[in-house]
This record gives C-alpha cells, sequence and structure tokens, in this order.
C-alpha cells in the first residue's frame, strides 16, 4: 500500500469517528450479522483502496474517482456499528414511550443509547415471531415483537385478552443466580435476619424457576395477519453486581385467548377463583429469541435539598430528586405526618392509610415540570406514575437524557440541580428522615 492510500484510508476512518464516534463506541460490542462475502469485501478494500475501485470499475490505467471509494468506504465502514441510527425505528417500536414533538430525533437517539437491535424471527409451523428491539433504563425492560401467522382466529385484535401463562423472559443461568441472590440479601437486610437465615433464604430464591415476568395484556396493533407488542418486565440493573449487559431468551409458548368466554377460571388451593385459564390457544410455538442488552442510562440522583411547600392543605418537604429516562422521582415528608396507630385497631389503620395516600397524591401535584439545559421547560403536571409513603414518581411525556435534566418545578418553585449532592440510588432509596 503507498503512502497516498495508507493517507487515504487514515483520512475515511477519522472523518467516520468524527462523525459517528458516539454511535461507534455504543456498538463496539455488537455483532454484525452479514454475509461472508460483505466481510471479504470489507477486508478487501481497506487492505487497498486503489486495487478494489479498480477491480470492480474494469479500470486500468485510468484516473480514479476517489470521492466513490470515499462514499462506499464509508458504507462499509459504518454498516457495522450504525445499525441502530439507520434504522431509525426505536420511536416506532416503542410509540408508547412517546417523542418529544418538537424536536422527535433527540428521542430517537435518546432510545438508539440504551436500546438493543435485534431483528431475529424464528418460525414454528406457520407461525413466525420477530423480535425488533428492547430498551432497558436499569429498572424495566421493554420488548418490540410481532407474531405473524395466517391461523390467527378473526376475533383475536388489538387489546383482546391473552392467556400467556408458559410465557417468561429467562436471563442465562449465571446471570440469574447473582440477580437472585443480590435481591434477596437486599430485602433480608430490612429484616432482623442472621447471616444463616439470610443465606437460607439464598437457597431458596436460587431453588426458583428461572422467569422474569411475564404477563403479556394482549397486542398493541393487528394488521392482517400480524400482531404487534410492545411488553416491558421489571429488571433492576442494582441487583447485577458482575453483568452489565444481561443475555435474555424471550421465551413464548401456548399463547391463547379467552374470547367468547373459552377461557374456564382456576380454583387455588384456598377455594378461590383467579385469572381464566386458557381457551383456545393461537400461539403453540415454543420460541425461543436470545438477545443481550446494552447497558442502560442510569438516573442521576440529587440530595441536599430543603424545599417546603404546602399543597392541598398538607405541608410536605422535599429533600431528594432523581431523573431518569422516563421521570421525575422524589423524596418528601409529610411535615405533620401521623404516627402508625398503636394498636392497630381497623378504624384507625385505615385513617393512617388515608393519611399517607393524600400525602402521595399532594406530593405527585407538587411535581408539575422541568427544565432542560437547552432551556425548554417539560410540563409533566397530571401524567401517570407511581409512588408509596414518601416517594414519589411522575412520567414524563418522552424519553429524555437525565444529564440535560437543569431543574425541577415543585408547586411553582425552580429548584436548581446542579448545585445539589450526586447521590448513589441507594442513599435516595432510604427512608427520609
Amino acid at each position: 500500500m503507498t503512502q497516498f492510500d495508507m493517507l487515504l484510508r487514515r483520512a475515511l476512518m477519522d472523518a467516520n469517528l468524527a462523525q459517528y464516534g458516539r454511535v461507534i463506541q455504543k456498538a463496539e460490542a455488537q455483532e454484525l450479522d452479514a454475509s461472508p462475502r460483505y466481510y471479504r469485501e470489507r477486508m478487501r478494500l481497506l487492505a487497498d483502496p486503489w486495487d478494489w475501485t479498480k477491480q470492480r470499475a474494469g479500470i486500468r490505467g485510468k484516473r480514479l474517482d476517489w470521492r466513490l471509494i470515499a462514499i462506499v468506504a464509508a458504507l462499509l465502514l459504518l454498516s457495522a456499528c450504525a445499525v441502530a441510527v439507520a434504522t431509525g425505528q426505536f420511536t416506532q417500536w416503542f410509540p408508547y414511550m412517546g417523542v418529544n414533538p418538537e424536536a422527535p430525533d433527540q428521542s430517537e437517539e435518546v432510545l438508539t443509547r440504551m436500546g438493543t437491535v435485534i431483528q431475529q424471527s424464528q418460525t414454528v409451523g406457520d407461525t413466525t415471531v420477530t423480535l425488533n428491539a428492547a430498551v432497558w433504563d436499569g429498572e424495566y425492560v421493554w420488548l418490540s415483537f410481532t407474531i405473524e401467522s395466517p391461523s390467527l382466529p378473526e376475533d383475536l385484535q388489538a387489546y383482546t385478552p391473552l392467556h400467556t401463562g408458559d410465557c417468561r423472559l429467562i436471563l442465562r443461568q449465571d446471570q440469574w443466580e447473582e440477580y437472585q441472590r443480590n435481591r434477596t440479601i437486599e430485602s433480608c437486610s430490612s429484616e432482623n435476619m442472621t447471616p444463616e437465615e439470610v443465606e437460607e433464604a439464598v437457597r431458596a430464591a436460587l431453588a426458583k424457576e428461572n422467569r422474569i415476568g411475564m404477563w403479556l395484556a394482549g397486542a398493541a396493533e393487528r394488521e392482517g395477519n400480524v400482531l404487534t407488542f410492545e411488553d416491558n418486565e421489571s429488571l433492576l440493573a442494582r441487583w447485577f453486581t458482575e453483568t452489565t449487559r444481561p443475555e435474555l431468551t424471550l421465551h413464548l409458548e401456548n399463547i391463547a385467548t379467552y374470547a367468547d368466554g373459552k377461557g374456564e377460571s382456576v380454583i387455588d388451593e384456598n377455594g378461590y377463583a383467579q385469572n381464566p385459564g386458557p381457551g383456545e390457544i393461537v400461539i403453540p410455538g415454543p420460541f425461543d429469541l436470545t438477545f443481550t442488552l446494552n447497558e442502560p442510562i442510569q438516573p442521576i440522583y440529587y440530595g441536599g435539598a430543603n424545599v417546603e411547600k404546602t399543597v392541598r392543605d398538607i405541608p410536605l418537604r422535599f429533600n431528594r430528586f432523581g431523573v431518569s429516562v422516563l421521570g421525575i422521582s422524589v423524596r418528601y415528608n409529610v411535615l405533620n405526618a401521623p404516627e402508625v396507630p398503636d394498636p392497630p385497631d381497623p378504624t384507625a389503620m385505615a385513617a393512617y392509610y388515608a393519611a399517607v395516600q393524600e400525602g402521595l397524591v399532594a406530593a405527585r401535584e407538587a411535581v408539575r415540570g422541568f427544565w432542560t439545559e437547552d432551556g425548554a421547560y417539560v410540563d409533566i403536571m397530571g401524567r401517570g406514575g407511581r409512588g408509596s409513603e414518601s416517594y414519589a414518581e411522575i412520567a414524563c411525556p418522552y424519553p429524555i437524557d437525565p444529564s440535560t435534566v437543569t431543574a425541577v418545578d415543585i408547586a411553582g418553585e425552580r429548584v436548581e440541580l446542579r448545585g445539589l449532592e450526586i447521590l448513589s440510588e441507594q442513599k435516595f432509596l432510604e427512608i427520609c428522615e
């Protein structure tokens, strides 16, 4: 290779690194599903661009078009590392996660960073399952997949209730054991247990079935013979100590419908009726699709605040804030909170829980929105969320990069985050005093 050839090759690679550095860095560990011919052609081009172009163009001794070489080199180099950006489909695969109407490319970029392009298919009989992609925020894993079959009954439409008792996500066995052990130890830490009791609890947890979820409420969409699903299951990153990219298998088997009352209630050992059993099995399977998640965009937790507000005539103090890709969370105290009744008679406990619920409603109502580093304000009042005593979370209307959030709106007061202390997740989750 001549010096000019080497300089050209280096220039092409440097230009691509400059423009697509983030994507290349993200995709380093990903494997490209390409043909052997693709790899041979890529190696020939990168080894000797001049000779490759002469062979492909049939040129002998003529002036070469270096612009053509640059374009083809860029395509070959980037095809191995820019799959997610090239598809631009995360916001289409996961529409319920929302899109920023002012900057849809930002929503796509955030989902791309925390997402995994899979596009893996398996066919059993006349049915094909295609797993499009996964998104993991460190707390939940979202899956987008389709099921295509000419045998789907006509009455199986979007949101038709489904029995999916034989469907589950399976962690790689060593990762499952790691996950279960840490999950159990965390649960035991809040109780006064001896080391021997903790170890016994861990052994019992490891004896359980390797299973993450899952319950499919129904397809999100049906078009022709294709059902589209968007499922999410709990998968907490903090319960991994060694694993950063969990390996999961989506197992689908014996999906049945309850349509027209075909399912029957299941009576448990206590004589109580539980969820209906399966009716007509419409997707027997089994299907097993294995994939590896990319690392999530971690939430950022802030502490050291002291913001007092009265909402719904309830005085509140907010002292910690969390910003994740999908929500704003707060830790708070109700300043005149009632004590747990002693003795805990039913009437007193009902009043206590009612007061706790009123405090939670007030705390969630206090979190009105947030500001980002470009000066934009995002209103989140009235959006869904969750909470418990001293903890509240409000969902964002679309995915955000936590590092871009500069302040939160607490009952009309702008609370700057960047002057606060950065906390660990464990410290953030501790009960507020």
